[in-house]
């Protein structure tokens, strides 16, 4: 545990710690509870993918692992406004 200052600006920590954090900000300090759902439901599919960092198995940098996020994030917001159903892998 700790801020792993020997690995910062090198694209390798794992950012799903931050962006669940981000999440519980959300929901507990703002009462953002949809906000924190889609978060939460963007990582768990991209885990669910694969899509994951070196400590996990996989073959993402930070930036890519981030953007998966948020690519989920988005997919989560257009299904919801345009009424799809999602299935994650």
């Amino acid at each position: 545990h700790g801020s792993a200052p020997d690995i910062a600006g090198q694209d390798l920590a794992n950012p799903v710690g931050a962006i669940l954090s981000a999440a519980l900000l959300l929901r507990h300090s703002l009462k953002l509870e949809d906000e924190a759902d889609s978060i939460e439901a963007a990582v768990a599919a991209v885990l669910a993918a694969g899509a994951v960092t070196a400590d996990l198995g996989g073959e993402l940098g930070t930036r890519a692992a981030t953007e998966a996020v948020i690519d989920a994030i988005r997919a989560i917001h257009w299904a919801a406004a345009h009424r799809v159903q999602m299935h994650w892998a």
